[in-house]
């Protein structure tokens, strides 16, 4: 934000300013009288490095992270994410392993050496301590004790319409043509394997339960081979895997990433290649495009802002000047710590903009120290006025912007304003000690016209009124986003893995997540079942659900009446019907007699922590999360149990809307639900946050100006920049995300000031090192952002490339269009 501490002229600013006396100037060339004894100076100092060295030590102690959560608004859609770290699935890897068969002899060769790597591989991951659940195979006799774990719960996991399908194949005719068939199969090359399942199972009962467990893999298109999840080439295979550590922070992200590099390198077969998609590589690539950003793009602005410092000024003492920044900038860093715990490396990279917004303090009072007439005191005197409203605008925007729903807006904001505060009080402080001796002015390095005539003060006005146009007009098309894909930094690699692993396993459509929440583990059954109910009655064409298996103990209690009710109404004398078309068909009459024993037995209700503790534990970790699996997370005393969804029409996330609205205990997770939120939070922030920064500037600029056409001359480059903002926006594509809500209050801030400035010069009859004063500044932030806009992290581009276009219409509305809205125009230089 600039401040112009070069107002001098004992002429009020504004109507109704007060006038600051002044000492006679000192002769040109002679040095003033001190601003303060050396013992004051030493104390100025000490007290400056000991916040400098405090700041310092607490910003070396400072923890970075680079969390997505910081980038959601609101506490719902964090709220939402936060749910699914619960679940695992923020955490969760897919790794997709590939083996090229021209590095084998045959293909079953490939396929044997995919495997053994897979195992190798999968049993190095589950011994490691950063892994949690690894899923790389099932148990290979999962299929041989699969009957007999199932079959005592029979009658819970069959549904009435199953019941009444069999009890039409149970007639004389049917039990004689169901007999056959099994003994003609026993009979067949295939009977020794299946000679204990027809005994345990003769009517077929458990193949229709198999066929409902098929819902518990229908995510991916995997198919089984030994227990692997093989690809239908079975050129690939799948693992599952979750991390015990946040793969949304860098640096659990970078120890699971090295951890699996290590893993690879050890167990890998050759002709064996890797990827993994999911919240690992994309934490990666914008933590390492944030860290490059960072260590070319801090250096590079401060190096062009001390070229553009020494072309302008010519002092060797500039040196000072851009020191200011720097000796506040630790201190900021540290308060911001402090505020916010751990804090984003997105929110410091904002710290290369805060250089450039700070130095405009230094300049100004260097330049009204250095070249203006008069001594230190009266000098001080006069800038207090103009150096407190611009210092005053400047907190003011980054007040407002404490208020975002973003959390890493408000880190950016704590950073900014404190940075901003102390690089004036040290500005203040210091730079009275260093600079002495008065400097006779060099020639300008730029002329703005001083005068225009009519015809050029209509052309400006002409020009500047099809500038806000074009923005007014522009600003209804602009499309809001609440992707956070926008904001996302993958690298080429990252993407060519996602485009593998959708092509491998078949995942196009967007995926939902509908959640069931419950004190006790029957309460999430309760939830979760009535949404497996929904999905099935809505006729969903694909959904992953856990409900055929663990069903909710009131729809147990229901199945076994309908069980008992099913046998009694076959009759009694149904196991002597079934044993006479067993003996008919060339079964001993005693051959399924532990079967029909089972049929009269009292059944059971099937115990859910039986089922995932059994063999099918692999496959239903990820969906069913137990309280001491939540315990990093808030409330850790649900059960949670998961229900993905496929979205494959317009229709499907209203529908899945409806049912959780209607459904307590039930929560739908989609990027879409996320969307339209963020894009709602995003245009109340937009909305709310840049009118109270607005009308802050309105009514300062009032309070301090007061006639309306000085007013609308301070508020002119405001305008200016705002409307070059959403003519850029428009032009590259038309959609605000919430990096524009950043950009929008830091324009409006520093923009106004150069109005300000550029006014109060012409109030005073003066130009010269106003108009010097405006432009460095100008170019400094200009420059500040225009580095950004080479970063390779999407959200630091933008914000450089958005602001650079408001800072560049802003600069010259203020030395050309604000003294002709004012009246007239700034006089030559003296």
């Amino acid at each position: 934000m600039t401040a112009s501490p070069i107002l001098t002229s004992t002429t009020p600013c504004s109507a109704g300013a007060m006038t600051v006396g002044e000492p006679p100037a000192q002769p040109r060339g002679e040095f003033p009288p001190p601003t303060a004894r050396p013992r004051a100076v030493l104390l100025r100092w000490l007290l400056v490095l000991l916040i400098v060295l405090s700041g310092l030590l607490l910003a070396l102690q400072l923890q970075f992270k680079e969390d997505a959560l910081d980038l959601l608004p609101g506490k719902a859609v964090r709220g939402d994410l936060s749910l699914l770290q619960r679940l695992g699935l923020v955490d969760r890897i897919f790794l997709t392993l590939t083996v090229d068969p021209a590095y084998y002899s045959s293909s079953a060769e490939a396929q044997t050496a995919l495997q053994q790597g897979v195992a190798q591989v999968g049993r190095a991951m589950a011994a490691s301590e950063l892994m949690v659940e690894v899923v790389y195979r099932l148990p290979p006799d999962l299929a041989r004790n699969l009957p007999s774990e199932l079959g005592p719960y029979l009658p819970v996991l069959l549904e009435r319409q199953d019941l009444a399908g069999l009890a039409s194949r149970l007639d004389e005719a049917g039990l004689a043509r169901i007999m056959d068939d099994n003994f003609n199969l026993l009979n067949s090359p295939a009977g020794m394997v299946v000679k204990r399942q027809v005994q345990q199972d003769p009517l077929g009962l458990l193949p229709q339960v198999l066929q409902k467990l098929s819902r518990l893999q229908q995510e991916h298109d995997a198919t089984m081979v030994d227990g692997f999840f093989l690809s239908e080439d079975r050129l690939s295979a799948l693992i599952l895997a979750e991390s015990a550590v946040p793969l949304t922070d860098s640096r659990g992200a970078a120890q699971t990433a090295e951890l699996l590099q290590a893993i690879m390198s050890d167990h890998l077969p050759a002709g064996v290649d890797w990827g993994v998609v999911g919240s690992l590589p994309h934490t990666l690539a914008n933590y390492q495009a944030v860290q490059r950003d960072l260590r070319l793009l801090l250096p590079l602005a401060s190096v062009l802002l001390l070229t553009m410092l020494l072309a302008s000024l010519r002092d060797g003492r500039v040196l000072l000047v851009l020191a200011i920044p720097f000796l506040a900038a630790p201190a900021a860093i540290a308060v911001m710590g402090l505020v916010h715990g751990q804090v984003s490396a997105l929110a410091l990279g904002f710290g290369i903009v805060l250089i450039g917004i700070a130095v405009d303090f230094a300049v100004h009072i260097y330049l009204a120290l250095a070249r203006e007439e008069g001594g230190h005191q009266a000098m001080l005197r006069r800038l207090f006025r103009p150096v407190s409203l611009a210092t005053l605008t400047t907190a003011g925007v980054f007040v407002v912007l404490l208020f975002s729903q973003v959390p890493s807006h408000r880190q950016m904001a704590t950073l900014a304003l404190t940075g901003i505060l102390l690089a004036v009080i040290f500005s203040w402080l210091l730079l009275p000690t260093l600079i002495g001796r008065r400097q006779r002015p060099p020639a300008a390095w730029f002329r703005p016209p001083v005068v225009i005539s009519a015809g050029g003060r209509l052309l400006l006005l002409g020009l500047w009124g099809a500038l806000l146009l074009g923005g007014l007009l522009s600003w209804p098309a602009l499309q809001y986003t609440g992707d956070l894909r926008v904001l996302d930094a993958p690298d080429a690699k990252v993407l060519a893995a996602e485009e593998h692993f959708r092509t491998t396993w078949g995942r196009e459509g967007e995926l939902a997540f509908v959640v069931a929440a419950g004190a006790t583990l029957a309460e999430a059954q309760e939830h979760n079942f009535e949404v497996y109910r929904y999905l099935r009655q809505h006729d969903w064409p694909r959904w992953q659900s856990i409900a055929p298996l663990l069903p909710a103990p009131s729809v147990q209690q229901q199945r076994l009446t309908d069980w008992q009710a099913f046998w009694a109404a076959l009759g009694d004398d149904f196991p002597a019907r079934f044993r006479q078309a067993a003996g008919q068909a060339g079964f001993v009459p005693t051959a399924f007699d532990s079967f029909l024993k089972r049929l009269t037995a009292p059944p059971v209700l099937l115990e859910a922590e039986a089922i995932l503790a059994g063999p099918l534990r692999p496959l239903l970790s990820m969906m069913v999360r137990k309280p001491e699996q939540q315990q990093n997370h808030p409330h850790p005393e649900e059960y949670l149990m998961l229900t993905t969804v496929e979205l494959s029409e317009p229709h499907h996330l209203p529908q899945l809307l409806a049912l959780a609205d209607g459904q307590p205990g039930v929560t739908v997770l989609a990027n879409q639900k996320w969307r339209q939120q963020v894009e709602r939070l995003l245009r109340h922030d937009l909305a709310v946050l840049t009118s109270a920064a607005a009308l802050l500037l309105i009514l300062l600029a009032v309070l301090f100006f007061r006639r309306p056409r000085s007013v609308l001359a301070v508020l002119a480059p405001v305008l200016s920049a705002l409307a070059a903002m959403i003519l850029f926006c428009r032009l590259t594509g038309g959609e605000l995300n919430m990096m524009h809500l950043l950009m929008g209050i830091m324009v409006i801030g520093l923009s106004v000031d150069y109005g300000i400035f550029v006014v109060c010069a012409r109030g005073e009859r003066r130009s010269a090192t106003t108009l010097l004063a405006v432009s460095i500044c100008a170019a400094s932030s200009m420059i500040s952002f225009g580095v950004l806009a080479f970063a390779q992290h999407p959200a630091l581009h933008s914000l450089g490339v958005t602001v650079l276009w408001g800072i560049g219409a802003a600069w010259p509305t203020a030395l050309l269009v604000s003294p002709v809205l004012a009246g007239n125009a700034l006089p030559a230089e003296r």
